[in-house]
């Protein structure tokens, strides 16, 4: 095998190798901070050896940022397209593959520059982790706060289901309808949250506000767990409540979340997860969650 063919085989197994671990349907939790720290640190070094792989089989002139941007929107589509086999869109990935590919496009002219491009690839894969870290860190020191509406950390770690949510400042989340899941008929259309402080022994209660923009009045559920997981009905704390047009404010008595609605007692120094959903079987374009927190008593055990 000639020297050619074989550095043609390398790129055309590395390129396979890249669009399986782009596109398959890995099923990880959403949310999950692990998982955006790994997966944002797989896609800069994805990206750099995409460039780098790339690079050698084509032209001086054309290696540099031409080949960067072409692996920029090779990225862009990638994470539009990911929706599409079970995988979700992050567009910090986006970032990050792009910034990959940066240190090698831009270090093939120069002999410095060849000297540290993979060192700075490195550097690159520290900083999802960093990233990550620093938003938990930030969204412990926040706690009795479990969301805030325009806060960074807030952006991070929700499932949504059959609803497209963003956060607006000065307004709420504003969740929407998904068209695409609205038309496979999702139930329970909502979204939900893992925490970073577990322990809410020392909770007095549990506040949220939610708003709903149409007249009729529907049935939403808030809803608390201590295991993780998709739990049935019995073994978590589900407490519905009726909504009427405007701002709606719930308060649960941490008494209240001591046993799930089967009956178990609840771990309070354990819960993983919370979430908020509509239960009336009832058409919505949007619907707004406003602040919620935790009333602390003044002793925590």
């Amino acid at each position: 095998m000639t020297e050619n063919r074989r550095t043609g085989m390398v790129v055309a197994l590395g390129s396979v190798a890249a669009v399986l671990l782009l596109f398959w349907p890995i099923e990880m939790p959403p949310g999950d901070r692990l998982y955006l720290a790994a997966g944002g640190s797989l896609h800069v070094l994805l990206f750099a050896g995409l460039a780098w792989i790339w690079g050698w089989r084509l032209p001086a002139r054309l290696r540099g940022w031409g080949l960067w941007g072409a692996l920029v929107v090779f990225s862009g589509l990638a994470e539009l397209l990911q929706p599409q086999v079970g995988r979700s869109a992050e567009w910090m990935d986006w970032f990050y593959g792009a910034a990959g590919a940066a240190c090698i496009c831009a270090s093939w002219n120069g002999d410095w520059l060849a000297r540290t491009r993979w060192a700075g690839v490195g550097i690159l894969c520290l900083v999802p982790p960093a990233w990550e870290g620093a938003l938990f860190l930030t969204e412990m020191r926040a706690f009795p706060v479990l969301a805030e509406p325009g806060s960074v950390w807030t952006e991070r770690g929700w499932t949504e289901n059959g609803v497209r949510m963003i956060s607006v400042s000065g307004e709420g989340f504003r969740v929407e309808a998904d068209p695409v899941s609205a038309g496979e008929g999702t139930a329970y259309p909502g979204v939900f949250r893992s925490t970073a402080c577990s322990d809410w022994r020392g909770a007095e209660s549990l506040r949220a506000s939610l708003f709903w923009p149409a007249t009729n009045q529907v049935f939403f559920a808030l809803r608390v767990d201590d295991r993780a997981g998709n739990a049935p009905y019995a073994d978590r704390f589900q407490l519905e409540f009726a909504v009427t047009q405007g701002w709606n404010s719930v308060r649960v008595p941490v008494e209240d979340l001591r046993r799930t609605s089967g009956g178990r007692p609840m771990d309070l120094s354990s819960i993983r997860h919370w979430g908020v959903f509509l239960v009336s079987d009832s058409p919505f374009d949007y619907f707004l969650l406003g602040s919620v927190s935790l009333d602390l008593l003044q002793e925590r055990p």
